[in-house]
């Protein structure tokens, strides 16, 4: 298996949402917690990171032996965050093959998803997709670190799958549910009453 490294995104504000989206029970749980579980025990050689400013994040990531890189600066959109771990890889480890970004607002992830995603992983860029949808998780190779340290604004590394669709491959996910990411509170009142 490639050595990858897994970072978890969990440092927007949720100002779609009302703001506090992260810490937003789903299933009886904090959003956030959700995200945790699913990588604080994935079989890897080193500890998965969260990117995050959020104290309460920052407290259960450190109970669960979860590095934690901080951004002070979540305005600056999602490329900042993306920024701050690959720079952190790159400055102080060589040895590794390619990053995972996962996203701390799809609560319905599985588990079992993520370490499927980590064993398929060959090489080049490979995207979650369910049908017709493509999300996150996705997955990139360490080629393109200079790519996404290059990103600005509230930008995720799609403008690096457009430049190299020929590289992009995509990992089939049954249901669609997982890769639905929460933005709004009308979108979890939805799903509780649709349980």
């Amino acid at each position: 298996m490639k050595k990858i490294k897994i970072v978890l995104l969990a440092a927007g504000s949720g100002k779609r949402f009302g703001g506090g989206k992260l810490e937003a029970l789903v299933d009886g749980k904090p959003m956030y917690l959700h995200a945790l579980e699913k990588i604080s025990d994935q079989i890897l050689p080193d500890h998965p990171v969260v990117v995050t400013g959020n104290p309460v994040i920052i407290a259960a990531a450190e109970e669960k032996h979860i590095n934690i890189i901080q951004n002070l600066n979540p305005e600056l959109g999602i490329s900042r965050s993306i920024h701050l771990a690959v720079k952190d890889f790159v400055d102080k480890d060589r040895d590794w093959d390619a990053v995972m970004f996962i996203v701390c607002d799809q609560p319905w992830l599985r588990r079992e998803t993520v370490s499927s995603m980590l064993r398929a992983y060959e090489d080049g860029i490979l995207v979650a997709k369910s049908g017709n949808r493509k999300g996150n998780p996705v997955i990139f190779s360490k080629k393109y670190a200079e790519e996404l340290l290059s990103l600005s604004g509230d930008v995720g590394g799609r403008q690096v799958m457009e430049r190299h669709k020929e590289d992009v491959r995509f990992f089939e996910i049954e249901d669609e549910k997982e890769l639905w990411d929460i933005d709004k509170k009308e979108q979890l009142e939805d799903n509780r009453r649709n349980v």
